[in-house]
């Protein structure tokens, strides 16, 4: 009996050091929950030392219990903790072991949010004599809950509020998590999308296009972005997505699937189309009217017909050899097949002359250029059309005509019909001449290149009579 009461008092005393030396605030209460002891982490915590606690807790009442519960705590505090501790014992496990959160009032005033278990006391006869309470301070805890719990609330709130579709698959491909905007695109609602795989939703050539995105991006681990992919919706309708993915991770970096943004992309496309046909449109109607003016030139002048379509041809072969962009490629053809209009102005017998132009004669036909750029200044063309024209009989050296232009004043486009029309007007005959020949136009382009002729555009202009079997039609 001696042996037994001694080892009570060693688990007693074993007790009592780990009660001091505990952080968290240890408490115990009798059936009528009154306090019977506090340990000092409750000082550390509350402000309040022991016999201060349970003054207020045993002797103050409802007065004292508001100076140390929140008052938003308090009715948990009342409901809850009284039926809890006076049920205990019909408690399942799980529910004894629940914690109650609790926000108490610190001697000082300010306030900290807690966390309490209560196991029961029990006798020698197993009757519940009273409650041991284990208190922890969670305000950190809860601060960082809360705050996680306000950014993904957030960050809900924008996937939500975007436009946008958001999404997150698996391995496989099948819908994991979505937000609304990816339903109302798709025409599904949340419980038909979710796990559904992209081959449900897409045409089989999107869905092939899919599947390499997203084995590329699994290979890689790099983001992907895919244009012009087909969604074919609940009601059978096909949308145009443009659409942004990357790979999806867990915490331990573990490739788990993929997350993307997708975007409709089917109303931009249309606009797209109707703007290319309208452009088209206005592109053709440009061509007829420039065709129209040429026209005028050839009608005129019979044995040049033909002349400036066939520069035309030349030049705009030498601006794709040279490698320029296609607008400005299209701007050497639209200016070769008007290059001459000004001739309009020249009297007719001079134009089909078959002897050689006096002086005066050789002055009046050198201002064409001139006359067409003062045409074709007040038409609104894409390109410097007028500039071209007037530019188109300077040479780099600055004898070219009209007022002596040189390599430095010509644009590119001047330059390469600057030597179509040379090549052109030498293989072709003339009034006053038989035609001279390939060979001669040449044997032209060669010597003078560099000097009166451009190097970039000679180069292309050989490599395409001499190399690439180039001809008029």
């Amino acid at each position: 009996m001696k042996e037994k009461t001694h080892d009570t008092s060693k688990r007693d005393d074993l007790y009592r050091v780990i009660s001091k030396v505990a952080t968290d605030m240890i408490t115990v209460w009798d059936m009528d929950l009154m306090l019977v002891y506090a340990n000092p982490s409750v000082e550390n915590t509350l402000g309040y030392n022991g016999e201060e606690l349970k003054e207020l807790v045993n002797n103050s009442g409802k007065p004292g219990l508001r100076r140390l519960v929140a008052p938003d705590s308090l009715k948990p505090f009342r409901a809850e903790v009284r039926a809890r501790l006076k049920k205990h014992s019909n408690l399942s496990v799980s529910e004894r072991r629940h914690p109650l959160e609790l926000e108490l009032i610190r001697k000082d005033g300010s306030t900290l949010w807690t966390e309490t278990e209560n196991s029961p006391l029990r006798d020698e006869g197993g009757c519940c004599t009273g409650f041991l309470s284990i208190t922890r301070d969670i305000s950190e805890r809860k601060h960082t809950r809360e705050m996680l719990s306000k950014s993904e609330e957030r960050y809900r709130n924008i996937l939500e509020s975007i436009e946008e579709s958001y999404f997150e698959l698996d391995l496989a491909g099948n819908f994991t998590f979505f937000n609304d905007a990816m339903c109302r695109m798709t025409g599904y609602s949340p419980k038909e999308l979710m796990g559904m795989n992209n081959r449900r939703y897409t045409t089989p050539e999107t869905s092939q296009q899919l599947y390499k995105t997203f084995k590329k991006i699994y290979a890689t681990g790099k983001p992907v972005k895919i244009n012009n992919y087909e969604v074919i919706q609940k009601t059978g309708a096909v949308l145009i997505n443009d659409m942004s993915a990357s790979l999806l991770l867990d915490s331990s970096g573990r490739p788990i699937g993929f997350r993307g943004v997708a975007r409709d992309v089917t109303e931009h496309k249309k606009r797209e189309r109707e703007l290319k046909e309208s452009y088209d449109n206005l592109q053709h109607m440009l061509e007829e009217t420039v065709r129209a003016l040429a026209f005028t030139v050839e009608v005129r002048d019979p044995y040049t017909a033909g002349h400036q379509r066939r520069v035309a041809q030349l030049a705009d072969a030498i601006s794709r050899k040279m490698g320029l962009p296609l607008e400005k490629a299209m701007g050497v053809r639209m200016a070769a097949l008007i290059h001459d209009v000004g001739k309009i102005q020249i009297p007719g017998e001079l134009l089909s002359k078959p002897g050689p132009l006096s002086s005066n004669e050789m002055d009046l036909v050198r201002t064409h250029p001139a006359v067409g750029s003062s045409i074709l200044k007040e038409i609104q063309f894409p390109w410097p059309i007028s500039d071209i024209v007037l530019q188109h009989h300077g040479r780099l050296d600055g004898s070219g005509y009209p007022y002596g232009i040189g390599g430095g004043d010509m644009s590119t486009e001047a330059k390469i019909i600057a030597v179509a029309d040379v090549v052109e007007a030498m293989v072709s005959h003339r009034p006053y001449r038989s035609a001279l020949g390939l060979d001669k136009a040449i044997e032209e382009i060669s010597n003078n290149k560099g000097t009166l002729y451009d190097t970039k555009a000679v180069e292309a202009c050989l490599s395409l009579l001499t190399e690439d079997g180039f001809t008029f039609s």
